[in-house]
């Protein structure tokens, strides 16, 4: 019946006896879907189940070989403008940065389809000094769902490019989305794969197990490698009460704090 089938039914059958009891209030999910639109549901008794059918994820588009997946949706104008906590990640370097959050805005607020303020912002270990990261990404010309990176300042020659590979709710009915990046050689990061959320505690396990098991069945060895190593990222608290990062003035954009973190 083959592999992916296979372990399709055995998650199901091992969620049917490990569902809670006790059903969830209704949760109004924004944005969730295809459609894009704001709607309370009454979670399914069964709602693992529904979680874990509900993961869809493609490989990045822009490689060789890879055809477009006829089940795959790629997310709604505007769906990915929210602030977003990096709560797993491939690259054991970028995992010890703290409480590392992502507030995305369009450039021109009149034109969403248009380039994004790529504003990230995090904390380092020992240190509660908020540091901020920032650079322009742009909708790719031939590839529905990718973005083409750039840093300024003293980031100006560090490029990349984002396929997003998986976006919607998991089983507490927070969206979340997955997301693969090609290397940038000016700063240091390799290729990788990271998993955002709305909540900073991240994806229920049932989730997120099923995120990885999908990578890892991947027809891309390099997706298959990369989601052997998977790391939790630092979320332990230290930016409650700061605020949001949302704003970038000059000087942010400048980058330069960033001397001696990037190396």
């Amino acid at each position: 019946m083959g592999v992916s089938r296979f372990l399709d039914r055995v998650v199901a059958a091992v969620a049917l006896v490990s569902v809670v009891v006790a059903r969830p209030a209704p949760v109004q999910v924004d944005g969730c879907g295809p459609s894009g639109k704001v709607e309370t549901f009454e979670p399914p008794k069964h709602l693992l189940i529904f979680s874990l059918l509900a993961v869809k994820l493609r490989d990045p588009p822009t490689f060789p070989g890879v055809n477009p997946s006829p089940s795959w949706t790629p997310p709604p104008i505007g769906w990915i403008f929210k602030p977003w906590n990096q709560v797993l990640t491939s690259n054991s370097q970028a995992a010890q940065l703290r409480n590392f959050q992502w507030d995305p805005t369009p450039v021109t607020d009149s034109d969403p389809t248009g380039p994004i303020n790529d504003l990230s912002s995090f904390q380092i270990p020992g240190n509660d000094t908020v540091f901020t990261s920032y650079g322009v990404a742009i909708p790719n010309d031939t590839y529905v769902a990718v973005l083409d990176y750039r840093g300024t300042g003293i980031l100006e020659n560090a490029t990349s490019q984002y396929s997003w590979l998986g976006w919607g709710c998991d089983g507490n009915g927070i969206e979340y989305y997955v997301s693969y990046s090609t290397a940038a050689e000016a700063s240091g990061t390799p290729a990788g794969i990271d998993v955002m959320s709305l909540v900073d505690t991240g994806l229920d396990q049932a989730t997120t197990d099923r995120i990885v098991a999908i990578l890892k069945q991947s027809e891309s060895e390099e997706i298959r490698n990369i989601a052997e190593t998977f790391v939790e990222n630092i979320q332990d608290g230290g930016r409650q009460g700061l605020g949001r990062i949302t704003e970038c003035d000059d000087e942010c954009k400048t980058n330069k704090d960033l001397i001696g973190i990037i190396g």
